[in-house]
């Protein structure tokens, strides 16, 4: 719960230092410049929405883990077999889930 928000912030920071330095380098836009054109087609909701879903997928990525993780039994098939499940789980419920989150913020027009 504490990592993956931490994740999507590091994979956030990486995506607009890697954009400012591919418009230095290919379109001589300079650093900041980048930074100063970068706010006006961000609302100020994109980054609450990311440090909202983040660990809201997160959760759902522990509760499906430790679900199928305490269904093991005794063999290492099954703990291949489940963890494969909880794996193909967690991805359709995250789809789910932001396509729930699209819905509403859609609704609230953020």
């Amino acid at each position: 719960m504490l990592t993956l928000p931490l994740v999507a912030l590091f994979a956030n920071i990486m995506g607009l230092l890697g954009g400012a330095i591919m418009c230095w380098a290919t379109l001589d836009i300079t650093i900041p410049g980048f930074l100063r054109q970068l706010h006006s087609p961000l609302p100020g909701w994109t980054f609450w929405i990311g440090v909202l879903k983040a660990p809201t997928f997160a959760g759902i990525i522990a509760l499906i883990g430790c679900y199928e993780g305490l269904r093991v039994s005794r063999s290492a098939e099954s703990v291949g077999r489940l963890t494969t499940r909880s794996v193909v789980e967690s991805i359709f419920l995250i789809i789910i889930a932001d396509a729930v989150f699209s819905i509403i913020f859609s609704y609230l027009q953020i």
